[in-house]
């Protein structure tokens, strides 16, 4: 099983759907125009707003069916073409994430104590509460929580609470395993139609944002991941399911485990050679190529679904086994029962607490797939360990629950930008005020675009198999057809007829359409509107004439999205002040806008921002580059500092920024004058070269300039020729001759960035007394002077940057440390200036793929994966959810065994659904047993049935059933399983 390659070119994916839905707006108007015009009686879209009803009824040539099936395309439309326009037409710039712990914690807090207050009991229809383990309503409200946390820890870039995130991660591939076999089990339903309907479920919307947006299937991971593993859970369900209902579930399962070893947790190249197709190249979403990415996001949670698998196939035992301690008359014996479970549980818990989860990122990762099974399960046990707890939600975090799906793809693009690496701004240099307007908007849509891709689906893929080929082959026609005119229009090139020929086309196809539906509706009310026949499409016309003008004008005055830096940026680079700060979100934001800043570096003491820019579209948005921006931007480079002491210093900031954090060898103040060795940190490599004379910069560009060595190089000179007192003329002679060789560079290694630094300003008062003779701000001007004149010309031509440190440390000049040297904050500024100017300098050069322990296999632990397997398959024979713990109460406290109930409860509950045999009487009994949501919902997670009393003594089965029989929704399997 694999997952399809989406890598969409640029300019043609959002000219494909531009044209579609362009299309499809004009048609969908044309038929509003004429039914308004005409007094036709609108399809009420009532039906379809109210949360009481069913989904929409199949497609058919109707009016009212088409009509509202374009209302709904347009719609949906609407909602994609936002996502574009927020993310590359924002109307304000886009803003960095900002780490402020106290205020992610208390909007957690707040949460917490808001979800509280709206707990509930779960009532069904009867007045029944639902205290079945696993119920829906606990699902919903366990995936609410946890997307909270996900969605902040994105927003804030919590970068600490990584672990905790990755288990979050964990519980909902585990949940993809639980919910899709317990429906698979309980349904027997393998049928076309149910696998369509997922499909299209987990990537239909995925699809549409790929193309408007020019993004790759990969980026949006979880829509691949669930896919995969969805397809996994079907695959062993359906291969061989005459033996689903007996022990040959339970080889299959112990199959399935072996093949996931063989694997993920080996190094024998089964995972290459599955995989060969995926790409190894650098893509959006990928930078170390879709191979490496698809590989690292499978084996992080290889082991999830599996363990989800089995959890559900012995559903049935630990159902029957919380029943009779339940159902125990001494209130004591339960409590020492579900202790002697529950106490083992929690040690286990603790032990991974107090080990595994206090590793760092990469480490955890490698781990994070064989114990983060861990701590679910033991959320799993003590939030259903009483039926009070299984029979009561927090209402609150249920609702968020219910659309994981959308608010997990649209927090890209809705919610964060630049496809959630950066902010999306509605009210500028107010934070906390803008967070409340963008996630108020970005919930709302999340919302909308949960019902619109409901009720699509169920137009187009109804419970009909030859409806929903038909829809697929249709569905395929169309995109084709319009990639075809796409990349037509793509090559012409010429706006203006592209332009027309989409309004052309939607007009020709509402005529078509009009002409193929039945005829128009009969009124009672007389023909107030009795205009000519050609008024709805001129209407048409100019609507969308004012439409395209609209975008045009609000295109050229909207802000422009985060990319790299052009060359352009580089006059502007250095032009900033200094301001006083202390570090927090609010405090940043008003010292922006009392300075008129746009950005800062730094947020304690005293920090320098850039100058913010006005009108147009700015192109310059200069940026605090963080440890993962540096190491993105410098991956497989070779960076080279050379000069005196102020570029030493820079060189150890540098190796702090990428990652070096060895308090031994980052002392950059240390007093020795030579070379440093080349460090590597990661894939990249720094070096630094003691050469404080022009002629000692001159010796090593000879030397470097016929062959190519490094991809950046930082270089910097002047005071020591001051303090040794080198004659000018020589001097400007010889940057004059720096200049040539820095040119003859460019010329034999365009790719290779080059930047130069001016002296810093001198504080004559700080000088030890032999230096005042020597490098006074006086004489140090002079030779600072000779390379402004003689290097600046060399910008953009020569010179990637050209850094006049002089003028930047000017105001600093009285935090000097011995007049010459300043604080560390002043020289990550001019690393930061520099980290800036990479941009326009790798412009030339396409980044390179890590290679660097980045390639299947490389995750694998052969020990641990074996370890897992052998829980697992425990887990399988012993009919245990908690693979061999629930053993424990039977032999401390006399509590009921697993293997002793397992036997009885099988028997009854195969009987009962008669899957092979009975399958029609089965679909009565659920029908008469049913208790759907007032909603009718169709969704990601299982509506259920509660099977209480006599029914559940009976049979002691799980409830994690689809509360109306495929033939009447096409009830979906899966819980709410995305990240």
């Amino acid at each position: 099983m694999t997952i399809p390659s989406v890598d969409l070119d640029a300019k043609f994916g959002p000219t494909l759907s531009g044209i579609m839905f362009t299309t499809i707006f004009t048609v969908t108007l044309q038929s509003s125009i004429r039914s308004f015009t005409c007094c036709e009686s609108l399809p009420s879209s009532q039906t379809q707003s109210s949360s009481k009803q069913k989904r929409a009824e199949r497609l058919n040539l109707t009016r009212s069916s088409t009509t509202q099936f374009l209302r709904l395309l347009s719609l949906f439309g609407v909602l994609i073409t936002l996502c574009y326009l927020l993310e590359n037409h924002p109307p304000f710039p886009h803003v960095s994430k900002l780490y402020d712990r106290d205020w992610f914690c208390s909007l957690l807090l707040f949460l917490g104590i808001a979800s509280v207050l709206t707990y509930k009991e779960n009532k069904e229809k009867g007045g029944n509460v639902n205290s079945e383990i696993l119920n829906r309503n606990q699902t919903e409200e366990w995936k609410g929580w946890m997307q909270a946390i996900f969605l902040l820890y994105h927003y804030y870039a919590a970068a600490e609470t990584y672990n905790c995130v990755r288990v979050l991660i964990t519980c909902y591939i585990w949940l993809t395993g639980f919910g899709n076999f317990s429906f698979f089990y309980k349904k027997a339903d393998y049928g076309l139609v149910r696998l369509i309907q997922m499909l299209f479920r987990l990537n239909f919307m995925c699809l549409f944002l790929c193309l408007a947006l020019g993004n790759t299937y990969i980026l949006y991971y979880i829509c691949p991941l669930h896919t995969f593993f969805f397809l996994m859970v079907y695959a062993v369900m359906w291969i061989g399911k005459s033996v689903n209902y007996g022990n040959g579930i339970r080889y299959k399962m112990i199959l399935l485990g072996v093949g996931i070893y063989f694997v993920w947790d080996t190094t024998l190249p089964f995972f290459e050679t599955a995989h060969f197709w995926l790409g190894v190249e650098p893509v959006i979403g990928a930078t170390n190529g879709t191979m490496w990415e698809w590989y690292f996001r499978t084996s992080l949670d290889h082991w999830s679904t599996f363990l989800g698998m089995l959890f559900a196939l012995n559903y049935p035992v630990l159902s029957r086994w919380f029943l009779e301690v339940e159902n125990m008359k001494d209130l004591k014996m339960q409590v020492a029962i579900k202790t002697c479970l529950g106490a083992p549980i929690a040690l286990i818990f603790i032990w991974w607490v107090s080990g595994p989860y206090q590793q760092e990122k990469v480490e955890y990762n490698a781990s994070n797939a064989y114990f983060g099974c861990i701590p679910l399960l033991t959320y799993v046990y003590f939030r259903n360990v009483s039926k009070t707890l299984r029979g009561h939600t927090l209402s609150l975090l249920h609702d968020i629950g219910k659309t994981t799906l959308e608010t997990y793809l649209l927090q890209h693009h809705l919610w964060l930008s630049s496809n959630a690496k950066s902010l999306l701004v509605f009210v500028p240099n107010y934070p906390k005020i803008n967070f409340c307007v963008v996630t108020c908007f970005y919930f709302g849509m999340s919302r909308k675009a949960y019902k619109l891709t409901m009720e699509l689906r169920g137009m187009l893929l109804p419970d009909d198999l030859s409806f929903c080929l038909k829809s697929v082959a249709a569905t395929a026609g169309v995109l084709g057809a319009f990639g075809v005119l796409s990349a037509i229009i793509t090559e012409g090139g010429t706006s203006s007829a592209g332009i027309w020929t989409v309004i052309c086309l939607g007009l020709f196809l509402g005529i078509a359409i009009d002409g193929f539906t039945e005829k128009r509706l009969q009124v009672k009310e007389p023909q107030y509107y009795n205009l000519p026949a050609i008024f709805p499409p001129a209407a048409t016309v100019v609507f969308g004439l004012l439409a395209a003008a609209t975008f045009e004008v609000y295109a050229d005055h909207s802000a422009s999205p985060i990319e790299p830096l052009p060359s352009t940026c580089q006059p502007l680079v250095d032009k900033g002040s200094w301001a006083d700060i202390h570090c927090g979100e609010g405090e940043a934001s008003s010292v922006r806008r009392e300075n008129s800043l746009s950005a800062l570096i730094g947020c304690q003491g005293k920090t320098w921002g850039w100058d913010k820019l006005e009108g147009g579209k700015l192109e310059c948005r200069f940026e605090e580059r963080n440890t993962k921006n540096a190491k993105y931007s410098l991956k497989e480079r070779h960076v080279a500092f050379v000069g005196d002491s102020h570029m030493r210093i820079q060189y150890y900031f540098l190796r702090n920024l990428i990652g070096d954090v060895d308090p031994t060898t980052n002392n950059a103040y240390a007093p020795y004058h030579e070379d440093i060795p080349t460090v590597q940190i990661g894939s990249t490599k720094v070096s630094y070269f003691w050469k404080p004379f022009v002629k000692d910069q001159i010796d090593f560009l000879v030397s470097v300039k016929d062959a190519y060595k490094f991809d950046v190089i930082i270089a910097g000179a002047g005071q020591w020729d001051c303090k040794e007192k080198t004659d000018l003329d020589n001097y400007s002679k010889s940057v004059e001759q720096i200049g040539r060789l820095l040119g003859e560079i460019r010329r034999r290694s365009p790719d290779t960035g080059l930047m130069w630094m001016t002296p810093p300003y001198v504080n004559d008062a700080r000088l030890p007394d032999h230096k005042k003779d020597t490098m006074a701000e006086s004489m140090v001007s002079k030779y600072r002077d000779v390379q402004i004149l003689k290097l600046k010309p060399l910008e953009l031509d020569v010179l990637d940057l050209f850094l006049e440190a002089g003028s930047l440390t000017l105001d600093r000049a009285t935090d000097t440390v011995d007049g010459v040297h300043f604080p560390s904050d002043v020289y990550r500024v001019l690393l930061q200036i520099e980290m800036q100017a990479l941009d326009w300098a790798f412009r030339r050069k396409v980044g390179k793929a890590s290679s660097n322990g980045n390639a299947p296999g490389s995750m694998a632990d052969p020990i641990l994966g074996l370890y897992v397997l052998a829980f697992g398959v425990a887990g399988v024979a012993l009919f245990d959810s908690f693979m061999g713990l629930s053993y424990l109460p039977k032999f401390l406290c006399g509590g009921p065994s697993p293997a002793a109930i397992q036997r009885g409860v099988f028997d009854k509950l195969h009987g009962s659904l008669g899957h092979l045999k009975r399958r029609k009487n089965f679909e009565e009994m659920v029908q008469g047993f049913a208790v759907g949501d007032e909603e009718g919902r169709d969704e990601e997670g299982l509506a259920l049935i509660s099977l209480e009393g006599k029914e559940r003594e009976r049979d002691g089965f799980p409830s994690q059933i689809n509360a109306r029989s495929p033939s009447r929704n096409g009830g979906e399997g899966e819980h709410a399983n995305y990240k």
